[in-house]
């Protein structure tokens, strides 16, 4: 499960949000006080902070890319979740 760890009044935070929201994507949000994040990510980390199972990632870079990695999976999801058939590797239909 994503979770999103972020201060109450964060527009970077926001974003993150709203995307996931257009995405139409589960996610856990989780609320910090201004400085939180550095102790439980570490020296440097500032929220907005994602976790993804053991995967961490902070910085708006990182989380750009990662943003990207969730839109094309949930892209790649949709597009087999229609009531059609199709035609697998092997020629075989639905």
């Amino acid at each position: 499960m994503i979770k999103l760890y972020r201060e109450l009044e964060s527009p970077p935070a926001d974003a993150i949000e709203a995307e996931f929201r257009e995405m139409v994507l589960a996610y856990d949000r989780v609320v910090l006080a201004a400085g939180e994040a550095e102790r439980l990510f570490g020296s440097g980390v500032s929220a907005p902070v994602l976790t993804d199972n053991a995967r961490t990632v902070s910085g708006a870079e990182e989380i750009a890319s990662y943003l990207n990695e969730v839109r094309k999976l949930v892209h790649d999801w949709q597009l087999f979740q229609g009531d059609y058939c199709y035609v697998d590797d092997d020629g075989e239909t639905c």
